[in-house]
């Protein structure tokens, strides 16, 4: 029996996961494409429940085993009868039920009588239920496992300030909220490429002690904060004697070839080999090309002494994405 696999992906972003799957697992053969929402033929060994966990593509924002598609007057028996054969029923699972490219809301909680959008623990499997139109409905199932994000379609609420230096401060709350990186209080951050300040507002509001490195002007109200630090400096042009001592975590989100911007901050991130905890860092990507370096960009990280890694988009990102390290 085909089996057949679901890809949610940023709008806009369709591309890059085409590339990527195109590149890491050309076994899987694109069968269905929608701004947003694609689904492919799996013609390697199928997955199960348990091993669908495993597969985690870079751009994707939810990964799942396709089971079914329906109208929305014939989900409740669509989905009954999809879950029999997988020896489950509603109860079992979690409901996810969210909507792509369409302002159409399915009223899942009144069709299946249960709690939608709860935070997915560990162990737990998700009925995912994906409006694409008030007419059009998919619906699969993954397994949630360390590493996976507990929110539908990876996506969380941000409560950010009415006035806001760039997007930056979105696109760094979204990864630590989606993969639970936490923040002490007066933990020291380098911020590589800060300006104008977005991500380094966030890291500030959260409690830390923020170095923003970056030639360009900080917003006054960055600016101004008592534990923000400005170094104005280019990265290829900053030596370690100029950073600060015991530094926990990194931030870099640079306007540099992946391979050049790589190469400077884990240069300067040796000054810290005894206090750094983490990275999150931006590969931007001027080209598709680039994608063919995930791993390769990976095991740089996994070099320098990162032993926890993972590559990975938020719902705010572009033609970029975060690989997250930690020790």
């Amino acid at each position: 029996m085909s089996q057949f696999l679901f890809f949610c992906v940023i709008i806009g972003n369709e591309k890059l996961l085409k590339k990527e799957l195109s590149v890491f697992y050309p076994e899987l053969k694109l069968s269905y494409s929608r701004k947003g929402f694609l689904t492919y033929k799996n013609t390697g060994v199928q997955y199960d429940l348990k091993s669908i966990s495993e597969l985690r593509p870079t751009f994707a924002t939810r990964v799942g085993l396709s089971i079914g598609r329906a109208r929305p007057e014939g989900i409740l028996e669509s989905v009954t009868n999809s879950l029999s054969e997988w020896n489950l029923n509603i109860e079992d699972c979690i409901v996810h039920s969210f909507s792509i490219g369409t302002d159409y809301e399915l009223e899942a909680e009144t069709k299946f009588k249960c709690p939608v959008n709860d935070y997915s623990a560990n162990g737990k499997v998700v009925l995912d239920i994906v409006a694409l139109s008030d007419s059009e409905l998919w619906y699969g199932l993954h397994s949630v496992s360390p590493g996976i994000t507990r929110f539908p379609n990876s996506l969380v609420d941000i409560d950010a300030p009415k006035e806001l230096p760039s997007r930056s401060y979105f696109k760094l709350a979204e990864v630590i909220q989606l993969y639970g990186i936490k923040i002490q209080l007066s933990d020291i951050w380098l911020d590589f490429g800060a300006s104008p300040g977005g991500a380094s507002l966030y890291l500030l509001e959260k409690g830390a002690v923020v170095w923003g490195i970056d030639p360009a002007a900080t917003s006054k109200l960055v600016q101004s904060h008592k534990n923000y630090n400005h170094i104005p400096t280019a990265v290829q042009d900053l030596s370690q004697e100029a950073l600060p001592e015991d530094v926990s975590w990194v931030h870099a989100d640079l306007n540099l070839n992946p391979t050049q911007a790589i190469k400077e901050v884990l240069r300067l991130c040796k000054k810290y080999n005894r206090t750094l905890r983490g990275i999150i860092f931006t590969v931007q990507l001027p080209n598709l090309d680039y994608i063919e370096n995930i791993e390769e960009f990976e095991d740089q990280f996994y070099d320098w002494g990162f032993n926890d890694i993972k590559s990975v988009q938020g719902p705010s990102h572009k033609q970029e994405y975060v690989i997250i390290g930690k020790r």
